[in-house]
């Protein structure tokens, strides 16, 4: 129950859902993408994983497929915040909280392809549909980022 209430109020503060919210003005992100909105959801999405997966770890055996799927969700996150840090400064203004959103969109579709490849062909038709959700979705983060 604890550990629900905690993923509540990590979400709840990832879209802004806080009394006294003010939306972040641009001298803000003149520090790095550290600082930004988008960032700042993927910390939260992180540190609920990393709290699912501790949970997670003490009730299951190391191979169970929900500990895989955490840990290749948390691995996911950390290539993202990575992408992020390396985004040039001009750009750094586009990571708002939407733009966080549409990237934990992507880290989702990539735990569920993850999840399907481990069950099916790479040639199956729903590994097939998800790969094309994956790619439309990347092209308009793309799309944002230009």
């Amino acid at each position: 129950m604890k550990g629900l209430l905690v993923a509540i109020a990590l979400a709840a503060g990832a879209c802004g859902i806080v009394v006294g919210y003010q939306p972040q003005s641009a001298e803000c992100f003149l520090s790095g993408p550290e600082t930004t909105p988008a960032y700042g959801v993927l910390v939260l999405r992180k540190a609920v994983v990393k709290s699912e997966l501790a949970d997670l770890s003490g009730r299951l055996t190391h191979e169970h497929p929900s500990l895989h799927a955490k840990r290749f969700e948390l691995r996911a996150i950390g290539v993202e915040m990575d992408k992020m840090r390396a985004i040039e400064k001009s750009r750094v203004s586009k990571l708002s909280t939407t733009f966080g959103a549409l990237v934990l969109s992507k880290v989702v579709l990539e735990v569920e392809l993850n999840d399907l490849l481990i069950r099916l062909t790479p040639q199956h038709p729903e590994v097939t549909k998800k790969r094309l959700e994956l790619a439309a979705l990347e092209r308009e983060i793309d799309n944002v980022l230009r």
